[in-house]
């Protein structure tokens, strides 16, 4: 009995050690294509869990639609509900070309460390969107599902194992 127990604080002990990883970081990249426009987009914002706030914020649009917008917003206190934290923000640019340009962005970030940042770019001419939805570090997709194969499995290995042989009358 008492190696079932064994067995079972080992498999929790890695578990947890396996859990750890899932969690992102406070600083997060992100790039993709631009959706309605040609180039793409890329930026970064950090995100302190601590006190909810969201700082660095950059964006920036590459390619000859928008002549290689720039945008940065401070930051500032998320507003958060239900574990999830948000920032949304917008600003007008000028782009090289002496256009304007709106800019706006939002970002969601989830209590497990995933997190989506979407938005848009426009002018009097032009208009592109994104939408970008992060992976925890430490892991892909396909990580993940093996890691959930294994607990499955460890714990059919567990309530499959024999209790010990038990007196009759």
């Amino acid at each position: 009995m008492k190696r079932n127990y064994k067995l079972a604080a080992v498999c929790s002990v890695f578990v947890l050690a396996v859990s750890i990883c899932a969690s992102a970081g406070s600083t997060d990249n992100f790039s993709g294509p631009l959706i309605g426009a040609t180039g793409t987009e890329s930026g970064s914002f950090t995100f302190n869990s601590t006190t909810d706030s969201f700082s660095g914020i950059t964006l920036s649009f590459a390619g000859s639609t928008f002549g290689n917008v720039n945008a940065s917003n401070g930051g500032g206190q998320g507003s958060c509900w239900n574990g999830i934290c948000g920032y949304f923000w917008q600003t007008q640019v000028l782009s090289a070309g002496g256009q304007k340009d709106w800019v706006w962005d939002a970002i969601l970030v989830y209590a497990n460390g995933q997190y989506k940042d979407f938005g848009g770019i426009s002018n009097s001419q032009n208009r592109g969107g994104f939408n970008y939805m992060s992976v925890p570090e430490g892991g892909s997709r396909l990580a993940y599902l093996l890691l959930s194969a294994i607990a499955v499995f460890g714990a059919i290995f567990v309530s499959g194992k024999s209790r010990g042989t038990g007196t009759t009358a």
